[in-house]
């Protein structure tokens, strides 16, 4: 597919692989790929539609419309502002652990208590564990 759009006048990013860039007539048009998924920002509608006319003849797309979910993301708009959450994932995250009917706390563990290697209650399911640390991983911003 990246052939194809780079075919199309878009050159593809050196830091993403799945993001295309086109600058043409003081417009810039962006497209970003996952599998057989094409997000398609709308700057420029006549490239848009030139970009989805094109899709359509190659691959058979179908248009979706506005974006709601991608990746596990939970895009909304409003006049002033694009914002994107992980509700949802969260939300299927504490079902799958079995924790969504637990209440929240400030600290998870008495601050004073002493670890040891002996003497403690270990994780019974130890997959389960890593998992659960792997998915709260995907949770958290990368700050850099």
């Amino acid at each position: 597919m990246s052939t194809f759009f780079i075919s199309a006048g878009y050159t593809q990013s050196l830091n993403d692989y799945s993001l295309f860039i086109n600058f043409s007539e003081g417009s810039l048009t962006t497209l970003l790929v996952y599998v057989d998924d094409i997000i398609l920002p709308e700057n420029d509608k006549e490239e848009i539609e030139r970009v989805k006319e094109a899709l359509n003849k190659t691959f058979k797309i179908k248009d979706l419309g506005d974006l709601r979910y991608f990746l596990d993301f939970e895009v909304a708009r409003s006049n002033k502002r694009i914002m994107m959450n992980q509700r949802k994932y969260a939300l299927k995250l504490l079902i799958d652990v079995g924790l969504l009917a637990y209440k929240p706390a400030v600290t998870p563990m008495d601050n004073l208590v002493k670890l040891s290697s002996t003497g403690s209650v270990s994780f019974t399911d130890v997959h389960a564990y890593k998992r659960l640390i792997g998915t709260l991983m995907s949770l958290i911003p990368h700050l850099t």
